[in-house]
């Protein structure tokens, strides 16, 4: 996953999201089920969102539309996954948020 807009949300699926992830980089997949949520919670005006700018760290949504999920994917420095995620949900997304740890695969020489 390379092009992160940070502004557009993409009309992809989780199944796209895995098989465009960079390998030597570590992401945060935040989801969220629209049917059940009764709307977004990745709303732009999210303080998170100000905290991911001030870090320079890169993200993109994507709306699964046939599933009504949405995802913030989040593309961050490896080794900083459980701070990130920390701060995130700190920033007040609700407890019962589901998420994914991808972890960059180590570079073998």
């Amino acid at each position: 996953m390379t092009n992160f807009s940070n502004t557009e949300p993409e009309k992809k699926n989780f199944l796209w999201i895995k098989q465009t992830l960079d390998p030597s980089a570590s992401y945060i997949i935040f989801e969220n089920d629209l049917k059940q949520q009764g709307g977004s919670i990745f709303d732009p005006t999210h303080i998170a969102y100000a905290y991911l700018e001030r870090e320079k760290i890169v993200w993109q949504q994507i709306i699964d539309m046939e599933l009504s999920r949405e995802y913030l994917v989040i593309r961050i420095v490896p080794g900083k996954e459980e701070k990130v995620l920390g701060q995130i949900m700190g920033y007040g997304f609700p407890e019962n948020t589901i998420y994914y740890i991808y972890k960059a695969k180590e570079v073998r020489k």
